[in-house]
Order: C-alpha cells, then structure tokens, then sequence
C-alpha cells in the first residue's frame, strides 16, 4: 500500500487560465494550431503507405518489413498514449505541448537523412511518440476551452486533421515521391511541423490544471509490454502461424503484461490510467466501437495505394490521386458528422455511416483486375468517407465520464483505438501477402488477397452496426440533456 500513499501526495504547481478567461480569439488561435500540427501528425500516420514500394526497393527490404514504418508508428502511438494522460496532468500545456512539437520535428529530421531501415524506424519512433501525446493533449485542451454543447462541433472540425489528414497523405506523398523519391513523403509534414512551432511558441497557454504527481514506472512498463506484445504477437499469427516462437511468445508478453497492468491499476488510489472507467457501460462501448472502427479506417489507408500499385500497375503519384476523392469527401462531412452528433446522438449516423461501409466492402471482393479501376476509386471513396466518425465517436466516449476523467478517458480511447489500428494494419497486409504467397501473376494474387482483407472489413462493418444498435439515445449526451 506503499504506492497508494506516494499517489495520494499531489500538489497543484500552477493555475491555468478558466474556460472564461480564454478569449474568443485566444481559443480560434489555439484551435487553428491544433489543427495545424495535427493535420502534419496525422498525416505521417499514413503518408509512407504510398512510399511502401519505393522504400523497399531503395533498401532492399520486403513489404512486409517496409509497412512497419506505418504499422509501428501507429503501435507506439498506442503505447505513448497512456501516459499522455500523466503529463497533460504533470506538466504545463505550453511547455509541453512545445517539447512535443519538437520531438517530432526532430523525428522527421532523422528520417530525412536516414539511409537504413533502423535509422528510418528510430525516426518514426520519435514522430509516433510525439503525436501519441499530442493526440491525446489536443483533444483535452479543446474540451476544456469550449462548452459541452459544442463539442461535438469543434471536435467535428478538429476531425479534419484527425481523419481527412491520414487519407489524403498517400495522395500528396504519392506526387512528392515522383518528384523527389521517397524522401519527398516528409517534406511537407515538416513544413507543416514548423509553422505550427512558431504558431505554438506565441499563442498557447497553460490551460489544464496541473499538479505535482509521480511517474508510476511499473504502470508505464507493464503497459508497453501489454500493447507491444499483443500486437508483435496477433501480427505475427498471419505471417509465422500461431506456432512459432515468433507468435506466441510476445503474445504471452503481452497477455502477462495487460494482467500486470490492470491488477496494478485497480488497486492503486490514484491509478496511471484509470480503468474503471469502464464501469460505465457506455464508455465501454464507444471504445469498442472505436476499435474495431480504426481497424476499417486504417486498414483502407494501408490497402488502397497498394492495390493500386501492385494490381493494376499504377504509378505512386496516380495511386494518391485515386485516394483523394475519399479524403475531399472526408473532409466535407467531418463538420457535419459533428453537427449531427450534437442534434442526434451516436447512433443514427453511425449506423448509417457503417451501412455505407459495409456496402463498399462487400463490392471492392467482387472487382477484378480485368475491371475498370475507376470502379475500384468509387467502392474505396465509399469506405473513407467513413473516416468522419472518428471525432463523434470519441466526443461520445469522453462526454460519458465526469470532466475530472476527460484525460483518463481521451488516453484510454485514443491508445485502444490506434493500437487496433495498428493491429489491424498488420493483420490485412499478412493476410494479402500469405494469400497471394509466391503466385503469378502477381496482380492476380495480390488482388485475391486484398478481396480477403475487405471480407474480414466487411464482417467488422457487420459487428459495428450490431454494436452501435445498444447506443441507446437517451444516454447520449444531448438527449439527456434535452
């Protein structure tokens, strides 16, 4: 019980600005920076999907090792996140939300120079860990500078950059690569980077309230290993079996270090993430949710410039132009997902949304590549439009808890659902390379593997709309209100 008396020891440092001293202009500066640095962020979590092809070949390694530099982005990402929710309560939001900036910016440095896939994975390390935390930041800073009636608006806006970014990104790198290789796939994210530092250094402030609290080291450990080891582990089942060593023992890792972690986090009084959080049946489901959602999302993100490439021949520049449709339309409905949040609730449009998804999927299993490919652009434009939900659906998960737990359950929601992400990723591409296998043609093969990957999509869209029917309105948050 030694833990619980060290946690219990918290001292409030500083005195953030109240949601009525933050101007209305002061609030529109801090939305637009967040808005900036996290369009740059997020679309780094997808950009290199585009650049799979041309990495692999510069480097001479295969496809399957080359998408870890998007699948191991998003895996840390899922591991910083947790801890998000420390220091966002230990530090002050302008120190903090500058160092971060600045670690991802030296992030894309390394990898703007890197010449090997080490150097290139440590690169996206710094970048995952700086957008881990800023993520997670982002999201409680906006729910603490505007009233609850409009969160479902604002963080409908800030969506822009959380789920348009990420699809658009293979269609920009896609151009920049046949302009500059590779390498081009960085350029503008860190441009983007940059301005938003100078934006950051002159308008944010210290916003959340902030107290002096220790850094649970254990909590920490045993949470990387959970997140690590289940995903090494799932993401290795479709590439070396359930058999070999290379699955099941980081799956038994992972397996010890979630019983660590929660036995942990239950017991002590001021936990480093606070589960019981779950407790709450509908803050249970919107992660849930979230997390079979982010399989679909990113596992479009990670499929469709590959099909393009290897299925029907395109160039990267041409694959990213076939993406874009979905990230315009994307980008169009994330306000507007929003605003029916806040009107309607979760459940109309994220039933109607998945319906949509589910749709797409099935066709995209039945397109050959004898086919026109414009068909393929429509089908896929259908399932990113489906990117939209995700701010509504954290709005819906976050405005169930009390305000006290908003960066408990902003951490909780963002590190499950991009660790699925990532899982997933992992989990669709083993399943297009182990169904394609050593077959010609090759274009034939892949296609047959990524008809597999949307089956399995289509079946998550399926258990989505199943979920999504216990979202009861009356629990929403506006209903209740009403």
């Amino acid at each position: 019980m030694r833990n619980n008396r060290k946690a219990e020891i918290v001292v409030h440092i500083t005195k953030p600005m109240s949601l009525l001293e933050v101007t209305d202009s002061k609030r529109k500066v801090i939305f637009l920076n967040i808005v900036v640095i996290c369009t740059a962020t997020s679309m780094m979590s997808t950009a290199l999907a585009t650049a799979i092809p041309s990495i692999s070949e510069a480097l001479h390694i295969s496809d399957s090792l080359t998408q870890w530099l998007t699948s191991g982005y998003m895996l840390v990402m899922g591991i910083m996140m947790p801890a998000s929710a420390f220091f966002v309560k230990r530090f002050p939001t302008k120190i903090l939300y500058t160092s971060t900036v600045l670690v991802f910016v030296a992030g894309m440095l390394i990898d703007l120079f890197a010449n090997d896939f080490t150097t290139l994975m440590f690169g996206r390390v710094l970048q995952a860990a700086a957008n881990g935390i800023l993520m997670s930041m982002a999201q409680v800073v906006l729910l603490t500078i505007y009233v609850k009636e409009r969160h479902g608006t604002v963080l409908g806006w800030y969506g822009l950059s959380m789920s348009a970014a990420p699809i658009i990104a293979p269609t920009i790198a896609g151009v920049m690569i046949n302009a500059f290789g590779w390498r081009g796939a960085f350029y503008i994210p860190l441009i983007i980077a940059v301005i938003s530092l100078a934006i950051t250094l002159v308008s944010m402030v210290d916003i959340v309230d902030v107290s002096k609290i220790p850094f649970d080291v254990l909590s920490f450990v045993t949470c990387a290993l959970m997140f690590g080891g289940l995903t090494l582990g799932i993401s290795g089942i479709t590439t070396y079996g359930i058999a070999s060593p290379v699955t099941y023992a980081p799956l038994l890792v992972g397996v010890l270090g979630a019983a660590a972690f929660v036995y942990r986090q239950l017991r002590l009084d001021r936990p480093f993430l606070e589960l019981r959080l779950f407790r709450t049946r509908q803050f249970t489901l919107s992660v849930v949710c979230g997390m079979l959602y982010y399989v679909v999302v990113m596992g479009y993100s990670l499929l469709m410039p590959v099909c393009y490439q290897k299925c029907f021949g395109c160039d990267p520049a041409t694959a990213g132009f076939f993406i874009l449709p979905s990230a315009l339309f994307c980008a169009v409905m994330s306000p507007i997902a929003g605003k029916l949040y806040d009107s309607h609730g979760i459940r109309k449009p994220m039933t109607v949304n998945m319906l949509f998804c589910l749709i797409a999927c099935i066709g995209v299993t039945l397109v050959g590549v004898d086919m026109n490919v414009l068909v393929l652009v429509v089908l896929g434009s259908v399932i990113g439009i489906s990117g939209c939900m995700v701010m509504p659906m954290t709005t819906w998960g976050v405005n169930s808890v009390e305000a006290k737990h908003r960066p408990d359950a902003t951490a909780l929601i963002n590190s499950l659902r991009t660790v699925a992400g990532a899982l997933g990723m992992s989990v669709v591409m083993g399943i297009v390379t182990m169904v394609a296998g050593d077959r010609v043609p090759t274009n034939v093969a892949t296609m047959d593997g990524m008809h597999m990957a949307f089956a399995l999509m289509a079946a998550i869209s399926v258990v989505l709309i199943v979920l999504t029917l216990f979202a009861r309105s009356a629990n929403d948050p506006v209903k209740k209100k009403a």
